[in-house]
């Protein structure tokens, strides 16, 4: 794990609180989302992205000690998810449709969304953004990763891989820098591991939590402070 890059925050036991922002999607959705920007001159930046039928708010228990380690953090709502249910020029509130789920033309603009606007601000150091994603949050890092439009690094909290590689879409799927953190008894993990095994390049690795299954944001509870720590150990490592 590299050294925490010291900053006003950590020096003096205060940490910034993050402002609330909206960015604009491909296809005209508003998307909003908490950020939190890094008291030295530049950092990585961690866009937090939640599970299906969930939003940002997961994420609240572990800012602070995200804000810690000195990197930038956006935690957004997906389309259809907490405050991100308009859509511009419209008036009709946004719904998840379970067919979206599977659909590379829905959720992945958003993915999208997240990773240009975090690429746009002042203390973003470029070519430095990763994504950690729980369940369905997880299947789109994925496939963002596979695709070349998610971010440098990766990090899947139970990972459907079915969905994901749907997620893709059509073309070429070549994900590597990933880390899968996943219940040991899991089905639809340990299945989408021996895929993830397979198919995701170097340095990817895979770890099963024993005894559990657990998925997505159940699982992240689950096995805390262990799962956050290896969550930014590989951050840190390959970021």
């Amino acid at each position: 794990m590299r050294p925490r890059r010291k900053s006003r925050s950590m020096t003096h036991g205060r940490l910034q609180p993050g402002r609330s922002v909206t960015f604009l999607s491909e296809d005209s959705v508003h998307m909003r989302g908490t950020y939190v920007e890094t008291q030295a001159e530049s950092g990585l930046t961690a866009i937090l992205v939640h599970d299906a039928d969930g939003d940002r708010s997961s994420w609240d228990p572990y800012l602070p000690l995200f804000r810690t380690r000195g990197w930038n953090i956006l935690s957004f709502d997906l389309r259809g998810h907490g405050e991100s249910v308009r859509q511009d020029m419209r008036h009709a509130l946004l719904r998840a449709d379970p067919y979206d789920l599977s659909s590379p033309h829905v959720y992945p603009a958003d993915i999208r969304a997240a990773v240009a606007f975090a690429a746009r601000q002042p203390k973003h150091e470029p070519g430095r953004i990763a994504l950690i994603g729980l369940g369905f949050g997880a299947d789109l890092a994925y496939a963002g990763a596979g695709r070349g439009w998610g971010g440098v690094t990766t990090v899947c909290v139970s990972l459907d891989e079915d969905r994901a590689r749907a997620l893709g879409g059509a073309g070429a799927f070549a994900p590597r820098s990933c880390y899968l953190l996943y219940g040991g008894d899991d089905a639809v993990s340990v299945q989408s591991a021996e895929g993830f095994g397979t198919l995701a390049g170097p340095p990817s690795e895979r770890y099963a939590f024993p005894g559990t299954a657990q998925a997505g944001l159940p699982l992240w509870e689950e096995q805390q402070p262990e799962i956050i720590a290896r969550a930014i150990g590989w951050v840190e490592k390959t970021a």
